[in-house]
């Protein structure tokens, strides 16, 4: 099946109907498909079957073994919404730049047929976002304006980090709970209330529940959100600290052992990154300081400070 995309205000359905059903295919209408957004799209590994053709298997290992993003784009000289892709978006100067250290492959589909049934392409324009790990990270099935396509490209580009996690969502202790769970105060009141347990995350085998109130992680307190995120962006995937709650109904301590999962997010790029986080960690880091003979850069905010 092949689907032609057509401008109605340039050309009659009807007589491209007919010059379709001289060449003996059938004709279909159906409704033309609109770019689709990014989100929601499952990536998955960008294919490169044995049989490819030679030019688009040396781009594509080039670009792999390099690290480089790769855009295939499926397209044919009949179809109206690939050359003005190609002529438009594809050559607008914003996007040429935003290209650079991209490897573009265009894939005729009149010439590579087989290939195309690899990434199942069932309709052109058909464009494959691949990014420097290899993974298909989004698609586009439609022309598409020069600032969206340049937004997919960034989101393509962008560098993924592997962070620490908890898995449980925090808000500060009303009032109530402050009283009941006789929560200490210092400008602000010591403790986040779990709000929300993602399920099997490390605070749900941890056993922590709703409206649990946290106190301290490792050996700093937490007084807020801030708190918390200070703690994990020092921390990696799979360390295990204690943590210490209160559970409504009792104002005793209890504790247990997290161990941070991991989610990965949009690198921020080149940033100072603390090594220690809040007054707990304080000793050891002296203590790490001048046993290496080592300067200390201390930033001082929060409840505590």
């Amino acid at each position: 099946m092949v689907t032609i995309t057509y401008d109605p205000k340039k050309t009659d359905p009807k007589k491209l109907a007919a010059v379709i059903s001289e060449l003996e295919y059938g004709v279909k209408e159906v409704p033309v498909k609109k770019a689709e957004s990014q989100e929601g799209f499952t990536p998955f590994p960008a294919p490169l079957p044995d049989d490819a053709p030679k030019a688009f298997a040396d781009a594509f290992k080039a670009a792999r073994a390099a690290s480089k993003p790769i855009v295939i784009d499926f397209w044919a000289t009949w179809c109206a919404p690939c050359v003005q892709l190609k002529k438009k978006t594809l050559a607008d100067p914003e996007v040429v730049k935003e290209l650079e250290g991209v490897e573009v492959i265009y894939v005729n589909l009149d010439e590579h047929p087989e290939l195309a049934k690899v990434y199942g392409v069932s309709s052109i324009p058909d464009v494959f976002f691949i990014d420097a790990e290899g993974q298909v990270v989004d698609r586009l099935k439609a022309f598409e304006e020069p600032e969206p396509f340049i937004e997919r490209l960034q989101k393509m580009k962008s560098k993924k980090e592997k962070v620490a996690t908890l898995g449980a969502s925090t808000a500060v202790p009303s009032d109530e709970a402050a009283s009941a769970l006789e929560l200490s105060n210092k400008v602000r009141v010591l403790g986040r209330v779990v709000t929300k347990v993602v399920p099997e995350s490390p605070a749900d085998q941890a056993g922590l529940k709703v409206d649990d109130v946290l106190l301290r992680l490792g050996s700093n307190d937490l007084y807020s959100a801030d708190d918390i995120a200070d703690f994990l962006s020092v921390s990696k995937p799979g360390d295990k600290v204690a943590l210490v709650f209160k559970r409504p109904g009792s104002a005793e301590e209890r504790e247990t052992t997290v161990t941070f999962g991991e989610v990965e997010q949009a690198a921020t790029g080149p940033r100072l990154v603390w090594q220690y986080s809040g007054l707990g960690q304080l000793p050891q880091a002296l203590e790490e300081a001048r046993a290496k003979k080592k300067k200390v850069l201390v930033g001082l905010s929060g409840a505590e400070t």
